[in-house]
C-alpha cells in the first residue's frame, strides 16, 4: 500500500486547525474592536471574558492536545513504511469525529454530543496506537 494515503488525514486535521484559528481570531478581533476586552487579555489570559471567548480559546487549545498524539501516530506509521487499510480507516474516522467534535464546539456546544464525538475519536485513536504498537 502506498504509504502516502496515510498523509492525506493530516492534511485535513490542518485545515481543520486553521479554520479554528480563524474563527477564534475573528471572535477575539470582535471583542477587541468593542473594547469588551482589552489587549492586556492576550498576555497571560487571566481576564474574564465573554464566554463565546473562552468557548473559541478553548476550542483552539484543543487542537495541540489529542490531535498531536495522531499526528505523531502517522508520522511513525509513515517513517516506518508500514501502513495498511485499517491504519487509513482509523485515520480517516479520527478526522471525521474531531470534525463533528469541532462543528458541535462552534455551532451549539451541547456538552453530552460534543463528549460522544470525542471519546469515539479518542477510541479510534487509541486503536490506531495498539494496531501500530501490535505491528512493530
Amino acid at each position: 500500500m502506498d504509504r502516502v494515503l496515510i498523509v492525506y488525514p493530516a492534511f485535513v486535521m490542518v485545515i481543520l486547525t486553521f479554520i479554528t484559528i480563524t474563527k477564534m481570531r475573528l471572535v477575539l478581533n470582535k471583542y477587541l474592536k468593542s473594547k469588551t476586552v482589552k489587549f492586556g487579555y492576550l498576555k497571560v489570559y487571566n481576564q474574564p471574558v465573554p464566554e463565546e471567548l473562552d468557548q473559541a480559546r478553548q476550542h483552539y487549545k484543543n487542537y495541540f492536545e489529542l490531535p498531536v498524539l495522531f499526528y505523531l501516530l502517522l508520522c511513525f506509521i509513515y517513517a516506518t513504511d508500514n501502513v495498511n487499510q485499517y491504519d487509513i480507516i482509523l485515520a480517516w474516522l479520527f478526522v471525521f469525529f474531531k470534525a463533528i467534535h469541532s462543528y458541535i464546539r462552534m455551532r451549539n456546544n451541547y456538552v453530552p454530543h460534543r463528549a460522544k464525538a470525542f471519546i469515539l475519536g479518542l477510541i479510534i485513536l487509541i486503536c490506531g496506537w495498539l494496531n501500530f504498537i501490535v505491528r512493530l
